[in-house]
């Protein structure tokens, strides 16, 4: 890579107890610290941040929230083993900083700390995410960098269900930056028309590494313990979860294999034969239960990604249509790849020979290729933001 090493600092959601959060802060500093930077991850939680992922339940969302995380009495053993796995996770793989930070003003003794600071990826710009709905805005400055006197680059960061009024908001903040990537094509567009400048559309920070790197990376965790095995990763609720799991016993049963259920909203799952709960999987357990599945059922972005970059047949379930579903951040990165066959909107749809089968049955030559692409033109934005203006 071009230029000489830089001091880097990174803010984002690295310490949310959310898969694709960690997951790609983590991949951020890995891609960074390989091009050769002295990468620190700024430690910064906000007190609603760790109140909403340390809480395991009444976290003062309501009534509907508050009925949900009784549903998950049951597991509170898991979820609580879960939670220490990511805590080990991100104390262990991550280069924080010394100090912890969690109101916006703290970070003012790091003004001049780094030579440029990298804010994202994830939802940091979205004044909806867990972290910042109900708080005042002031509490999104610190990944709009409000606080840097260096140079300032965003990385694929998403402001997904914000609408364009609220946009307009954030536009002169965005001005300031020296650099700006977002990781939707839609995205990218609804922030060019707010800040005046160009944003890079770039690839989700999981995609900068290859699967192979990921293995090199992330030591295997525990799996469940006897293959094969189908992995169903969703994001459903408690609502919806019972008719859900009885589907899945039903596929398990159809497909001749078990099935590991990691539903971290909806933890509940029926102790039975063909239904295994991993909810208590860390970080480093979820690339492993990824790595070795022998197929993947997912709803998430995040699961339909590292399905990709493990070569795994895969389905997207939708409970939407294929058509709607193109429009969805899974669906965009299913577009580019040429994958959007993998959705589906019912678990009949998954045939037996294909979940079955130790060969993928998926061609990903033409993926590889376009992911390929992906990845090469987001390390050259990155490498020609960081040595912006030298």
């Amino acid at each position: 890579m071009a230029g000489h090493p830089l001091n880097v600092g990174i803010i984002t959601y690295h310490a949310a107890y959310n898969y694709g959060s960690v997951l790609q802060a983590y991949a951020t500093q890995a891609k960074l610290a390989g091009m050769g930077h002295n990468v620190t991850m700024i430690d910064y939680r906000s007190e609603e941040g760790e109140r909403y992922y340390r809480n395991l339940y009444f976290r003062g969302q309501g009534l509907k929230s508050t009925l949900a995380d009784m549903t998950m009495l049951p597991v509170a053993g898991k979820r609580k083993s879960r939670m220490e796995r990511f805590e080990r996770f991100i104390h262990e793989n991550m280069r924080l900083s010394q100090n912890q930070y969690h109101e916006p003003e703290e970070l003012d003794e790091l003004a001049d700390a780094f030579d440029v600071v990298v804010s994202g990826s994830d939802q940091i710009i979205n004044k909806h995410s867990n972290e910042l709905e109900r708080v005042d805005w002031k509490y999104m400055d610190p990944y709009l960098l409000a606080w840097a006197h260096c140079r300032k680059i965003s990385y694929a960061s998403s402001p997904a269900t914000m609408t364009d009024e609220e946009l307009e908001r954030i536009g002169p903040s965005l001005v300031r930056f020296d650099a700006l990537s977002a990781r939707e094509l839609s995205a990218c567009k609804r922030l060019e028309r707010v800040s005046g400048r160009h944003v890079e559309h770039v690839c989700d920070p999981t995609l900068l590494l290859t699967g192979d790197e990921w293995m090199k990376h992330v030591p295997a965790g525990k799996t469940i313990g006897e293959t094969p095995y189908l992995l169903f990763y969703s994001l459903l609720r408690p609502k919806r979860a019972a008719g859900v799991f009885k589907q899945l016993k039903e596929l398990s049963q159809r497909i001749g294999m078990r099935i590991a259920v990691l539903t971290p909203m909806a933890g509940n799952v029926p102790n039975c034969r063909e239904l295994v709960n991993v909810l208590d999987a860390g970080p480093e357990e979820f690339v492993s239960l990824m790595s070795h599945a022998q197929a993947v059922l997912t709803d998430s972005y995040h699961g339909t990604l590292f399905s990709i970059n493990f070569h795994k047949p895969f389905w997207v379930y939708t409970e939407g249509t294929k058509e709607h579903e193109l429009g969805t951040r899974r669906g965009q990165i299913l577009q580019a790849l040429g994958l959007t066959d993998r959705i589906i909107t019912d678990f009949s749809e998954i045939r037996v020979e294909e979940a079955g089968s130790k060969d993928c049955t998926i061609d990903y030559s033409t993926a590889d290729s376009a992911l390929s692409t992906m990845r090469d033109r987001s390390v050259t934005y990155l490498d020609s933001a960081l040595h912006m203006h030298e």
